[in-house]
Parts: structure tokens; sequence; C-alpha cells
């Protein structure tokens, strides 16, 4: 029999959670700093998605966005269709991190690091891409209403 202790959080439970934390700028800096000087991801961190908390001070910073897996080009096309219609980028990770019936029951996060559903693996990368900017469109026009 194995018992399990509930206080102590199973490795998929961490990873998890370090894709929806938040780090401070100098946590989010020091990370940055720590990359090769040669990776082109350096260069995209000049501009990362920042979002402002209730209660903050200052900016925080979505974890996610240092994992290299994560789709730069297709988080930069969201982030500037947010933009597009003077939208904060608060609803871009409201968007990011709720899970979507649309995307099998996964997060935009989980979409931007390649993680699909069964449904959405078995559709061609372009449909893919297209499937989710449908869903950013669906979002945009719902907040802007």
């Amino acid at each position: 029999m194995t018992i399990e202790n509930s206080e102590v959080p199973s490795s998929e439970r961490v990873a998890h959670h370090a894709c929806y934390g938040l780090l401070s700028s100098a946590e989010f800096n020091e990370h940055v700093s720590a990359l090769p000087v040669g990776d082109q991801r350096f260069f995209w961190m000049q501009s990362p998605l920042k979002i402002l908390t209730a209660g903050a001070t200052e900016h925080a910073y979505p974890e996610f966005q240092l994992d290299g897996r994560l789709n730069h080009s297709l988080l930069s096309r969201v982030r500037e269709l947010y933009r597009l219609q003077t939208l904060s980028e608060n609803f871009v990770w409201d968007f990011l991190r709720t899970r979507h019936k649309l995307l099998g029951g996964k997060t935009g996060v989980d979409f931007l690091q390649g993680c699909f559903s069964v449904a959405i693996i078995a559709m061609p990368p372009r449909e893919r891409e297209d499937h989710f900017l449908d869903l950013i469109h669906e979002e945009i026009g719902r907040l802007s209403q």
C-alpha cells in the first residue's frame, strides 16, 4: 500500500505551477541574464509579457516565457492582437492561463508550449495556429463589447 503525503506536491504539479508562476522584475532579469548570449530568446525577452496584479506596485512576469518550448512568434502575434484593440496585457494573461474547451481542456500556455490535446495534435500545424488565433479573436471580440 502506498501512502501519499498531500503536503508534498508531485513533480507534475510543481512543473504545472512553474508555468503559471509570476516572477518579480529582479527575478525575471536574473533568469534572462542566465541565458546564453547567443540564444535568440534573449532578444525576444527585451519586451516580455508583463502584468500588474491587484495591489502590486510593480509588474510581474509570467514564468512560462522562459520555457524553451515556447512558441515566441505565436505569443507575439497574440499580444499584438490585444494591443491593436488597446486591451491590457492582463487580458492576455487571463486568456493564457484559462482552460478552454476548444483546446481540449488545455490552456493557452499549454498550447504555446506545444502541449496539445488529441484533437488539436491531429490538425496540421497551420490549422492549429489558425484555430488558436480564432479563439483569441473571439475573446477579444467579447472583451471589446
